[in-house]
């Protein structure tokens, strides 16, 4: 079977198939797409700690920087994603192939862009009050993630347009790669006939294996059987897209770097307040949690391909469908992620502080809260997916910034300075923002989905 007929089948499955096995078909390659980024990002720390090259905790405080510059490039992958989905689902694969050629323009010009954060490396961790010893220590894997940075800001322009024709299967394979290479130079680097290895290698590591993805990508985007083939002489900012590309990206962007920014300075106050362990147990707490936050955005970004394609195919029934599988799936998976993290706690405590009792307790004490909020993450991902596919990109953008700015920072103050509380605050505001955001945005998604049509020729409901 040529690539043009497997890309077309694959559409029809999409648009006419069962719709649980559909959900499955797409999210379970990405599923173990993110899997293999985040168990890579808990090798880096575990090896971190464990060779003596550096401390994890400034791991998590540089990544969670570079995670907030990384909003940019992702925004526009995301936006572009969303409209090169609809308009493949339509049929429509001429305005569908410029809408990728606009996508994967404005991606290379950010990640141009990006590499001004290297010059302003220094003045940028001081001004997020980021913890003197980590400027003195890790500003080399600093540098070298930002150039990370640029070359995952293409890779998320190739996986968007991927994604877009459902093609997730492929992701998996060259994430595979990725990893494998990633984990391969990381022990070579730390454990080979090298002397000075710092953290700067560990980055490094992760600069060759994503350029391993970017060489591969670059080529199918270029291959002359993609039905959505990048061309040089289609390099463009063409009005028609670049505007309706960004009306969905910068919603999405501002939700998404306020929600980082507001991590970071979360960071920052508690680092103040309860001490570096205390970042170093919530930054750990995130990555325990990551294992089932990842799971979910992998169904979140596979149904919003899937919806944003049958809304362009007109079939208001089919998005409902999605909508309902993927709610039930995401329900189940939080269900069973939650009790196993009850019964993990303490071997993973033991895991990331084997000799540090103190920490150990720190880290249980945020993760037991952090457990609790799992159920309303994975709802949240059901409702998010609705507001992706349909480019309701400003109701994410709002329920994104009010998890931090309305609920989880306005809280953590709140137990700090007036209620006195310790370091377990993190966890309580933390538990108390996720709850509230999840529990709003499936009530929105829920009553989006009883009111739509099954035909989506009535427009006015699926626009900002």
């Amino acid at each position: 079977m040529n690539n043009v007929l497997r890309q077309e089948r694959r559409r029809e499955k999409i648009l006419n198939g069962k719709m649980l096995n559909v959900v499955l078909m797409i999210a379970i390659p990405l599923v173990f797409y993110n899997l293999c980024n985040y168990l890579y990002g808990i090798f880096d720390m575990m090896l971190v700690q464990k060779s003596g090259i550096g401390d994890a905790a400034d791991i998590v405080v540089l990544d969670q920087i570079k995670n907030m510059l990384s909003t940019i490039g992702a925004s526009i992958a995301a936006g572009g994603g969303i409209i090169t989905a609809r308009l493949y689902g339509e049929g429509n694969i001429e305005r569908s192939r410029k809408s990728a050629n606009t996508l994967f323009t404005a991606a290379l010009i950010v990640a141009i862009v990006t590499m001004i954060f290297i010059p302003l490396g220094k003045p940028l961790l001081v001004l997020l009050n980021t913890d003197q010893t980590t400027i003195d220590n890790a500003m080399g894997y600093y540098y070298v993630q930002i150039l990370v940075l640029a070359v995952t800001t293409m890779n998320s322009a190739f996986i968007a347009i991927e994604k877009a024709k459902g093609n997730t299967k492929l992701l998996f394979g060259l994430n595979i790669m990725v990893i494998v290479l990633k984990i391969s130079l990381t022990l070579f680097f730390i454990y080979g006939p090298f002397t000075n290895v710092t953290m700067t290698w560990v980055a490094l590591a992760t600069l060759l294996a994503q350029l391993s993805m970017f060489i591969v990508g670059m080529f199918l985007c270029f291959y002359k059987s993609n039905v959505l083939r990048i061309t040089i002489k289609e390099f463009n900012l063409k009005k028609e897209f670049i505007v309706w590309i960004l009306k969905l990206s910068i919603p999405i962007f501002v939700g998404r770097f306020l929600f980082s920014f507001g991590k970071v300075y979360v960071n920052s106050i508690a680092l103040e307040k309860y001490g570096k362990m205390c970042v170093g147990a919530l930054g750990i707490s995130n990555t325990i949690a990551g294992l089932l936050s990842n799971i979910i955005n992998s169904f979140e970004d596979g149904t919003s391909t899937i919806i944003a394609q049958n809304y362009g195919n007109k079939n208001g029934k089919r998005v409902r469908s999605a909508f309902i599988n993927n709610l039930i799936v995401l329900v189940v998976i939080s269900l069973v992620g939650t009790g196993g993290l009850i019964v993990l706690q303490d071997p993973i405590a033991r895991f990331f502080a084997p000799d540090d009792p103190i920490y150990q307790e720190m880290i249980n004490n945020i993760v037991k809260y952090e457990r609790l909020d799992i159920i309303f993450m994975g709802v949240q991902g059901a409702a998010t997916a609705v507001f992706y596919g349909f480019g309701k990109t400003k109701t994410t953008m709002a329920i994104s910034m009010s998890t931090l700015f309305v609920f989880r920072i306005p809280s953590l103050l709140l137990m700090m300075y007036v209620l006195n509380v310790n370091y377990e605050a993190c966890g309580i505001a933390m538990l108390f923002s996720n709850l509230m955001t999840g529990t709003i945005a499936i009530i929105i998604a829920t009553i989006f989905i009883i009111h739509l049509p099954k035909s989506s020729r009535y427009a006015y409901l699926f626009e900002e």
